[in-house]
């Protein structure tokens, strides 16, 4: 016994409909010329039913899929539909509850619309006035332009906010967000400081909090692979500032004596700090520790499987590893060196960092602060023009340099 198959089936049962439905409405349309005014009603009123039967599967169909969108997803009533929405609830006699569950609201949503009408609400909500605390139409520009320009997975909404700041209008990751969610607008026509401080009332930690550069240092290794070949990665970050002070690549893992020249090579450009923590690998041993005491830094080791203590040179090897996995460079120490040293420049220079208040580590390195942010909104009667550019540090192309330029015409 044969089996038929499902496109053939359905194929089959489109036919037998499309058959019916033209010779039903062919009888109807020969009833409509009928001499009998009965039979001339019966047809009209065929027809209303048919149409008000195909309103009703669309209007489910509607109602069905705008339930399905969580609240805050959920496409917001302008004022003359809400007041055609209490319009109908009146003629149709219906009480709030089912009014709401006919348009998909919230019962206090609907009494609210009511008490403006009473006269005791925001009539707002039913006048349509201009909203005067949104954005400016060019900020919103901005952020679509960024994310267009860096679709890559690390620059997210609050790296756009960083950048937006720091060119110097004032925008919060969520707004961004909810920027982000609306429609992508053209580009309009029309032609900022942030300290370090620490919280008040709160006694930093000396380890995780430092208040002063070069007093707690972080250390620790990483693994690099080339196609077929090994390299160590080893790294040295101020804990106050977030600057990347070394950057060096090793043929085989370092041992020792390797890992206290590279630090005595950091304190000699960047001065001696308090502390340096490091995990309990084989190169920061008891010899390690030693030869440390000697210059007057003590070595904290944090514990096993607590990457916590050392967790700011960790988010350091995350940032890494997004830029390194596209990098293609010949498996020698001194070619993956230089790409080290334009990743090290990028990061030190020209990112903002988000512990950071925006900043760049070289800027919280030197004591520097941005300039404080301007809110732009659409009542001032100042205009806004920025112009956004994604350029290249040192010709790598995964090294984005955002520039953001904002000129104020009145």
């Amino acid at each position: 016994m044969s089996v038929i198959p499902v496109a053939t089936f359905f194929r089959l049962v489109d036919s037998v409909a499309n058959v019916i439905g033209r010779a039903y409405q062919t009888a109807r349309s020969r009833l409509v010329a009928a001499p009998s005014p009965v039979l001339r009603m019966i047809v009209q009123r065929d027809h209303v039913i048919s149409e008000l039967e195909l309103l009703r599967r669309e209007l489910e169909i509607l109602r069905n899929q705008r339930a399905k969108l969580p609240p805050h997803r959920r496409p917001d009533y302008q004022p003359s539909e809400r007041l055609a929405i209490l319009q109908l609830r009146r003629l149709r006699g219906w009480s709030i509850r089912k009014t709401a569950d006919h348009f998909v609201l919230h019962a206090n949503t609907l009494q609210t619309w009511i008490k403006a009408v009473e006269g005791s609400g925001r009539m707002s909500l039913l006048k349509g006035v201009i909203v005067w605390n949104r954005i400016d139409d060019m900020v919103r520009w901005t952020a679509h332009e960024l994310r267009r320009l860096c679709p890559e997975p690390e620059f997210g909404s609050r790296a756009i906010a960083r950048h937006i700041i720091r060119a110097g209008a004032q925008i919060s990751r969520s707004t961004v967000q909810r920027v982000l969610r609306e429609p992508v607008p053209s580009r309009p026509k029309r032609k900022c400081s942030v300290a370090l401080l620490a919280p008040e009332n709160v006694e930093p930690y000396h380890l995780l909090r430092p208040l002063e550069r070069s007093r707690v240092w972080h250390m620790d290794l990483t693994e690099l692979r080339i196609f077929w070949c090994k390299f160590t990665m080893m790294a040295i970050l101020d804990g106050f500032s977030r600057k990347l002070l070394c950057l060096r690549v090793y043929r085989a893992s370092p041992n020792t004596r390797q890992a206290v020249n590279q630090v005595l090579a950091t304190v000699r450009r960047y001065g001696k700090p308090r502390f340096v923590i490091t995990d309990h690998g084989p190169q920061f041993r008891s010899q390690f520790c030693m030869c440390m005491l000697k210059i007057g830094v003590e070595v904290v080791q944090g514990r096993v499987r607590a990457p916590y203590l050392n967790g700011k040179i960790e988010r350091l090897f995350r940032s890494f590893r997004l830029w390194w996995r596209w990098v293609i460079t010949r498996p020698s120490t001194n070619g993956i060196q230089r790409h080290l040293e334009n990743f090290r420049h990028w990061y030190n220079d020209l990112r903002p960092h988000s512990a950071l208040c925006g900043i760049t580590p070289n800027e919280a390195w030197e004591g520097r602060s941005i300039p404080h942010p301007t809110s732009f909104r659409a009542r001032d009667a100042v205009n806004c023009n920025i112009n956004v550019q994604r350029l290249r540090c040192r010709g790598d192309p995964w090294l984005p340099v955002i520039e953001i330029t904002v000129r104020r015409a009145a």
